[in-house]
């Protein structure tokens, strides 16, 4: 059975993720995304909620695979390199009282895979597609963390 996604909201469905500051390495930042399978990490400063940082954009400040550096050396680059040059404003928040249906829409009018919830100005979780995937089929979320 469908979830009604007018009567869900936004807190039900966030998920706690990790925090990252602007300058966490690109090394952490890709680790943290893909052990916790999360499309994206919020970057904030303090209480200060930044933007979000994609593995999409981690990975355009990654070498190549046609670089001519070795493996020691490009672990050396991404160690350097930090999460400040992949920042992004979000596109948008939602409140958590929000209707998950809001958020959905707001997601799809922005093409985002991720939605901080901010409350009060501070970042309290991230909203992300698989969560509201989940919740249109009827699903729990089940995250890859745990």
């Amino acid at each position: 059975m469908l979830a009604d996604l007018g009567e869900a909201r936004s807190r039900d469905w966030m998920v706690a993720t990790p925090i990252v500051t602007p300058r966490t390495t690109v090394a952490t930042a890709l680790r943290l995304i893909r052990e916790q399978g999360l499309p994206a990490l919020p970057v904030c400063e303090g209480s200060r909620f930044l933007g979000l940082v994609t593995e999409k954009a981690l990975l355009r400040l990654t070498p190549s695979e046609a670089t001519t550096l070795d493996v020691y050396e490009q672990h050396a680059v991404l160690e350097k390199l930090t999460v400040a040059r992949a920042t992004v404003p979000a596109g948008g928040t939602v409140a958590p009282d929000a209707p998950l249906v809001t958020a959905a829409a707001l997601m799809s009018r922005e093409g985002v895979e991720a939605l901080p919830v901010v409350e009060g100005g501070r970042l309290i979780g991230l909203l992300i597609w698989t969560a509201l995937l989940a919740a249109a089929a009827g699903q729990p979320y089940l995250s890859r963390a745990g």
